[in-house]
């Protein structure tokens, strides 16, 4: 009988270049918008600049984060550039980067017979790994998954999957995230304190087939809705200097009340011994879910450890979430969560085997 099931395995991770702790961070990102309203003329600055750093996201939830971007260079700001670099040479930045972690994932690594490329935070055609593999022997197709924010991991996937089954491929899913360009120190709401001190950067590769026989996360069902009512409670669109985040505070409740449903039809099976890899769009949603679904402490303790040592790292984050996963002594079924612009709720049903 033909295999009718692909399973994700083989993942790789690279290190964005810099890191540092959150507390760094959050004085950075708050220094940095203390400049720009210097730089604006903006009345009453340390008031808000208290007022900036009770918003950010502190230690105690995210330890460090990762990211790639020479802070001095993308964020040197004037009188002209309240933001710092325009959104051209930001995305510029992201390709040459995106190249040379193509590069560390493939020098050594059998070329698969698809790619399929996921990001939210840089766009250029043509992309880099078309620009990488053009001067190789062997070059795979290529397939863009872009734009769809923190659950493209999911839709990545299910393209895949259907690609692998449908032609017997090999096909790759790397992840390449830099939410760092994101900053845009000209705008000193609340909300974007929240999402300028959660997000982070993050690269990761790995394998979706039929063949696999060791260690490896089965695909069982991949599901996505929409939910009604919500199309301005999380967005993701350009501007003159770089991609702006908006983010309702409304966004934990609207997923809870329609989360049971969303579940029943993902998955029939009663879900208190299984493991939930959840997106961690930010601590709240996690704290939402375990106390919604009566979730224990071990059932989310994958997210929660991706969370505190990574930070929100976009589409990348649920793979790293996986690669804990199969990294770990756990065999069982594991429900994947994740939430992003529509507002949608993606999940999936997978299995860690041996």
């Amino acid at each position: 009988m033909m295999n009718t099931s692909v399973a994700l395995h083989s993942f790789h991770s690279v290190l964005p270049r810099f890191q540092d702790r959150q507390s760094e961070l959050v004085d950075w990102i708050v220094d940095l918008h203390y400049r720009s309203m210097e730089l604006a003329h903006l009345p009453d600055r340390d008031r808000l600049k208290n007022i900036m750093k009770r918003f950010c996201i502190s230690e105690r939830q995210i330890e460090k984060r990762f990211f790639e971007t020479d802070r001095n260079i993308i964020y040197e700001l004037s009188q002209n550039s309240l933001s710092g670099l325009d959104i051209g040479k930001r995305h510029a930045f992201f390709g040459e980067r995106c190249l040379e972690v193509l590069k560390e994932f493939y020098s050594d690594a059998e070329t698969p017979d698809h790619l399929v490329h996921v990001t939210c935070t840089g766009y250029l055609a043509p992309s880099a790994p078309q620009i990488y593999f053009s001067d190789k022997n062997k070059a795979p197709e290529v397939t863009h998954a872009y734009h769809m924010g923190c659950y493209a991991s999911l839709p990545a996937v299910r393209m895949a999957e259907a690609l692998s089954l449908a032609r017997s491929q090999k096909v790759d899913i790397v992840h390449t995230e830099m939410c760092s360009l994101h900053l845009d120190p000209a705008n000193h709401s609340p909300e974007q304190m929240v999402v300028q001190s959660l997000f982070a950067d993050g690269h990761m590769k790995y394998s979706v087939d039929s063949k696999q026989s060791g260690r490896r996360l089965e695909v069982q069902s991949v599901k996505e809705k929409i939910i009604p009512d919500s199309i301005n409670d999380m967005t993701w669109v350009p501007s003159p200097t770089s991609m702006q985040m908006t983010l309702s505070k409304e966004v934990p409740d609207k997923i809870r009340g329609h989360l049971p449903a969303f579940l029943h039809d993902l998955t029939k099976e009663p879900h208190q011994n299984l493991i939930f890899a959840i997106h961690p769009g930010g601590p709240k949603i996690i704290d939402s879910l375990q106390a919604q679904l009566e979730l224990s402490d071990e059932q989310v303790a994958f997210s929660r450890k991706v969370l505190k040592e990574r930070g929100n790292m976009s589409s990348a984050t649920l793979p790293h979430v996986w690669k804990e996963i199969l990294d770990s002594d756990y065999s069982g079924k594991v429900i994947s969560l994740a939430f992003g612009p529509g507002l949608t709720i993606f999940g999936g049903m997978f299995e860690a085997k041996k």
